[in-house]
Order: structure tokens, then sequence, then C-alpha cells
């Protein structure tokens, strides 16, 4: 057992009481041996069936390499004509790495990161569902156990997807890591997934991601059918469309993130014990970290602040995305001065980003840029603002100018300056801000919110068609959930002069030229301020929606409160999906002022420089920004030793990694140096209850 470890108060509490009640009746009868892991031996109430096993023998098939023989095959796996659950499940594995990381040599794949043992890749793996029997929330838990497992010095890693990723999506990154330590992985895809429902083939996949008829089946990801709306009109009048199940579940499923990670946890500890069932594991003997990036980074933290009964030791976030509370007085400074606008929430800043980064791209400051961006579509974008009064200036240098100064007012930072344009050609921007309109609203596929949304595109980009058997065949696997597939289907702006196009072509009837449809875009930001923006005013429809966007907005914004518990969040400088003034640094802030209330903070918050959101992508900028996943992994490293040995985490500090010259440079310690055991003064990052300061 790791000697360490105490009982958790919520359990010690619990126990007490229990015992109590044991001795109240009859003082001369002995006490009943209270078991602490008697709870984690019952399946879970959550599941409605009994998790499925299937074991991996590390050579023909793996825990982390799937049906290939190592990590370097695992990138080249091709699926094959007729594929297997096995066969997606490998795809998917392979997406986690792919998609979310510089899988490059040069870029620190096979050294920094991109490693596994034989004894790891070897195991058990248990999918479960945890459902309430309607069929419409279908959450997918996966344990997984590799042969190095010491029940004896149990630890779990519970792993949430980022994005709407299905759920081995993180499995390649903090899975890897956990699974060479000899933990078991708890994942789940929290609620999100990439459930897609062809609406008019009535099609849909599987939990292990195999493609089936819809009808009115329970067990599938997602099926819209059993949502309650009419949609044989809707697929009579807008053919090849497709609902998504973040999107179009009407669920809102943010706000049970931290609960689905916590189940994730029950599931692994119910498992463990069937496995091991002489070891008594529960949450007494077990070390819990609960670790992800993204939307899963958001789903460990509030896992944290929800953990009543003391489940999770220490948490990991990289990057995550969170929703601070409104109006929450909180001071953010960089260099002792105060940044232009911080703590706001994500569909907030978006929807300004959706407004602003495609004419930002034409900047004289951003050169060389709009490598992803269509220019003339860029320009028309500028000079259609200009003409609602969104920017200033007669010339498209000028607005442009003006409209890359109202990003940085509105908390990006200049680091993000060139990744304005990837971000905006590559549609994150666009895909999040439909997604989470759509989510937090609860609306239904046959809403449309804004005039858009999600069907086919063909090799031509005409659109709508019925999207491409072969892609939709391996969607749940290479998906994010969000409505991009590889070009396969896509955004699509209903109501574009001349008829349905893909958003990035489509023409807006104010303007009555191709600006990437910037009159959905203003209706996405009115939806999120409930009042006109620019020179179109409100309507009361539109009025009803942003009050619906606010509910489901509300409805996921964290507390700050950790719980005392000793966290770790990493955050890239550059990052432009989630600026860290909206997002890590508040939330350290947030934390600071919660926690004192009752306990002392154990939030530690590093600042990287030269990274950003997306380390699959850092080849493709202007310059080659180092992988955050380094620090995220070496953080993960320091919560180990701070619940194994006690070891202090190094306080906050700001990290100045170096970009690298160019993508063929290999990645060194140069680049990525150490999170300093104790930070220099001119890298420190000040943290007091409700502010924070950050080394410039």
């Amino acid at each position: 057992m790791f000697t360490h470890r105490k009982l958790p108060i919520a359990a010690a509490f619990a126990l007490a009481l229990l015992l109590t009640a044991c001795s109240s009746g009859d003082d001369d009868k002995p006490l009943e041996p209270v078991d602490p892991a008697a709870a984690f031996k019952l399946r879970p109430d959550f599941l409605l069936t009994e998790p499925s096993r299937t074991d991996y023998d590390g050579a023909s098939n793996g825990l982390l390499t799937g049906k290939t023989p190592s990590l370097t095959a695992l990138l080249s796996y091709k699926l094959p004509a007729s594929p297997s659950a096995a066969d997606l499940r490998t795809l998917a594995i392979q997406t986690s790495y792919t998609g979310l990381l510089d899988v490059t040599a040069a870029g620190g794949f096979g050294s920094y990161y991109g490693r596994i043992s034989e004894a790891a890749n070897k195991g058990s793996e248990y999918m479960a569902v945890a459902d309430d029997g309607t069929g419409n929330k279908n959450v997918t838990m996966v344990v997984t156990v590799p042969s190095n497992f010491d029940a004896a010095k149990a630890c779990v890693v519970a792993v949430p997807s980022s994005g709407s990723r299905p759920v081995y999506g993180e499995l390649g990154t903090i899975g890897e890591w956990a699974l060479n330590k000899g933990c078991a992985v708890a994942l789940t895809d929290k609620g999100g997934g990439v459930g897609i429902h062809d609406l008019d083939r009535d099609m849909s996949f599987a939990v292990d991601g195999s493609v089936v008829a819809a009808g009115m089946r329970k067990d599938l990801s997602f099926n819209a059918n059993l949502l309650g709306d009419d949609l044989s009109k809707f697929r009579a009048a807008n053919p090849n469309r497709l609902a998504l199940k973040h999107a179009h579940g009407k669920q809102n499923p943010e706000k049970d993130w931290g609960k689905y990670t916590l189940q994730s946890i029950k599931v692994a500890l119910y498992v463990l014990n069937k496995q091991f069932p002489a070891a008594n594991l529960s949450p007494a003997n077990t070390l819990v970290i609960a670790s992800s990036i993204s939307n899963g980074g958001a789903a460990v933290l509030r896992a944290a602040e929800q953990d009543s009964e003391g489940l999770i030791r220490g948490v990991v976030a990289g990057e995550p995305q969170l929703n601070l509370p409104e109006n929450a007085g909180l001071t953010v400074k960089r260099g002792g001065v105060s940044v232009p606008m911080s703590a706001k929430p994500l569909y907030d800043y978006i929807t300004v980003a959706g407004l602003y980064q495609a004419c930002a791209t034409q900047s004289a400051a951003l050169a060389p840029s709009s490598a992803f961006v269509i220019v003339p579509f860029a320009a028309n974008r500028c000079e259609a603002l200009a003409a609602q009064g969104l920017v200033s200036g007669a010339t498209l240098a000028e607005q442009s100018a003006d409209a890359l100064a109202k990003l940085r007012a509105y908390g990006w930072e200049a680091e993000t300056d060139l990744l304005h344009d990837s971000h905006y050609g590559f549609e994150f921007t666009e895909l999040v801000a439909h997604t989470y309109a759509n989510a937090f609203a609860r609306a239904s596929v046959t809403e449309s919110l804004c005039g858009y949304s999600v069907a086919g595109i063909d090799a031509s980009y005409q659109t709508p068609v019925a999207p491409a058997t072969e892609a939709f065949k391996t969607g749940w696997a290479t998906g994010g959930g969000l409505g991009f597939l590889g070009g396969a289907f896509n955004i699509i702006a209903d109501k574009s002069v001349g008829g349905p196009a893909l958003f990035l072509l489509a023409s807006s009837a104010s303007s009555g030229k191709p600006d990437f449809y910037l009159d959905g875009a203003t209706c996405l930001r009115r939806l999120a301020t409930g009042a006109a923006v620019g020179s179109a005013g409100i309507s009361a429809a539109e009025q009803a929606l942003a009050a619906r966007v606010k509910t489901g907005l509300n409805e996921v914004r964290v507390s700050g409160d950790l719980r005392g518990k000793p966290v770790v969040i990493v955050h890239g400088r550059s990052d432009a999906l989630i600026p860290v003034n909206h997002n890590s640094r508040p939330y350290a802030a947030l934390n600071k002022r919660a926690d004192s209330a009752g306990s002392a903070s154990g939030l530690r918050y590093y600042e990287i420089t030269d990274a950003n959101h997306f380390d699959a992508l850092v080849g493709l900028y202007p310059k080659t920004l180092v992988p955050l996943h380094v620090y995220t992994l070496r953080a993960l490293d320091l919560m180990w030793a701070k619940l194994t040995t006690g070891a202090a985490l190094p306080d906050s500090q700001l990290v100045r990694a170096k970009a690298r010259a160019s993508a063929s440079v290999p990645l060194s310690d140069a680049h990525v140096p150490a999170i300093a055991a104790t930070p220099a003064a001119a890298d420190s990052i000040v943290i007091t209850a409700g502010a924070i300061d950050v080394a410039n």
C-alpha cells in the first residue's frame, strides 16, 4: 500500500456513523468488521448491464497499440473494408495520437512521449455504458487494466475525453503515461462522444463504433429518434442532414462532465475488485489521479469540485476550458498590468472570435498569414463588418488592424496572433460556437439555430449531399463530435445567398458576397449577448433563444472550490482557442479565494511560453511551437511524486519554453526546459484570493 494514504474525510465520517449504529443496540455484542470496499464491489446503479471484458496479449493486439505490433505501426494503420469493432478501436486510438499530438520524431514522439512497455500494453479492458434507461445519455466508460497493475499498490487514472471525442480520445495521451505507471485507466466520453445520426438513412453508431440502423434503438451512442421531435418534416425539407449528440442531444452534457468522471472512477474500482477480489480496493487504498486536457481538463476540475466522497487524490489539467462565475470580481494581471478582459465564458469569447478572426488575418501585423483563410472572402468579411459598424476604417488594412485590436482587447494575448488564421481556416471557431449554442439552448436539430445545420459535402465542396459512406463508416473513430470529419460533412449555412452552402463558402444576405456567412456569426453573437449586434437588431425569437443559452451556460459554471486537493494546471500562453485570460489564469485566482474559506489551496499553475492548444498542428504554424503535452506529462510526474512520496509541488511559475526554428529541428531540453523546483523571481506567478499576476 502507499503508506502516506489516509481514509478520505467523507469515508471516515461514514465509517464513524456506521460504527455508532452498530454499537447502539447492544453494548456487549461484537462489532461487525467494516469493509470500506463493500460499496465498490457492487455494480454501480448507473450501469444497466455488466461491463464486458476483453483481454489483450500485447502482441497481436494491445491495450494501446490495438491490432498493430507497435506505436509506430499504429500511426500508419489503415482500416479494412469491413471493419470490426477491434479495427475501429485501433483507429480511434490512432486518432488519439495523430489528432492531438505531434507524432513526428523531431517533435518528440518516441522520446518525450509515444512509448509503451510490453507489460503496459498487455492486460484487460472493460467496457460499460451509463444510462437512465431512456437511451438518451448512453455515456461510454472503458477501464483498461495493464498486466503491470499491482493490486497491493493500486492506482487509477481517470481520463475523460477532450472535446467531444469518443471514449478512447485521451488513451494515447494521458492513458499512455498511466499504463506505463502500471495504473488502471478509467476512460469516459463524458456524455459527448462522436454521436452522429444520419437522418435520411437513419444510421447511427453503436457504442463500439459500428454503423447500425437507428430505428428506435436505445443502445446507440446517439439516436435523435428518441428525443420526441417530429423529424419526418425536417427530413423532407432538409435532405442529407445530420444530428450531433453534443449539439442536438438536448442534454447539455457539460453540466455532467464532472459527474461522469467520478462515475468512471467507481466503474474502475468495481471491475478491479472483480479482477482482484482479495485486494478489497476502495479510495482508502487506491491512489486516484484525474487528468485530461481541454474539455477533459475541465471535466477533471469539475469532478474535483464535486468529489464529496473523496474519490480523487490529485488532479492534473492541461489547457482546461472553464466557464467562470458571472461577475466573479477577479483580477488578472500580466507583469503587474491588468489585462483588458478576462474570465469570460467560452460561448462569449468564441462568438467574438467568430466575428473578427477572419478579418484580423489580413492585418499587416499577422504577416505572413492567410495560409488557411480564403483571402478575398476575408476581405469581404472586413468590408461587411465595417458596413455594420463592427470595425472602423475605410481600407482593408485599417479594418483588419481594428479587428485584431478587438481580439486583443477581448483577452487574447499577442502571442496568439499568428494562430488566428489556422483556427478560423480549420473551422475550430465556428464549430465550437455552433455546438455550444445548440447544447446550451438544448436545441433540437430541427431548430437550425442561426441558419446552421450539419450535412455532407463532396470533393468539389458541393453541399448538402449524402455523407460519404466510407467517411461515415470511420466517423466514430476519427471524428471530434463537433461536425467536421475530414471534409466529408461539415457546418452548413442554410440561408446562404443562392442556397445552402458550406459556411466557409457562404454569402450573407446582408452583404451579398461570400464573407464566411457573417449573418450567422452575428446571430450567434446575439445569442451570447441577448442584444443587437452591429446594424442587425435582435428578434423576439432570438431573445428567447438567448435566454435558453444563458440558462444552459449557468449550469456549467465552475465554483473554484477544489476541496484543498493538490492540483496542477498547465496552459500554453499562445493558446488561441482557450485563451489563458479567460480560463486558467482567472480560475487559479478563483480557487485561491474559494479554497481559502475552508482549506489551503493545493493548486499550482504553470504557464508555458511558445505553447498552444493543438500540438498536432505546430508544424503548420508560422513558427514551430513546443508541445504542451511534454509539460502535462511532467506535471503528472510531479503529482505522482507528491502523492507517493510527499514531495512538494513547485510553486506556480512561467516556464520559458522556446519554439523550434522549424519542424525539422529535433525537440530538445533547450526548447522545453524543466519546471523549476524553485522558480526565479522573474518567472513567478503570484496568486492571491481573487487575483493573479503572471510574469511577463
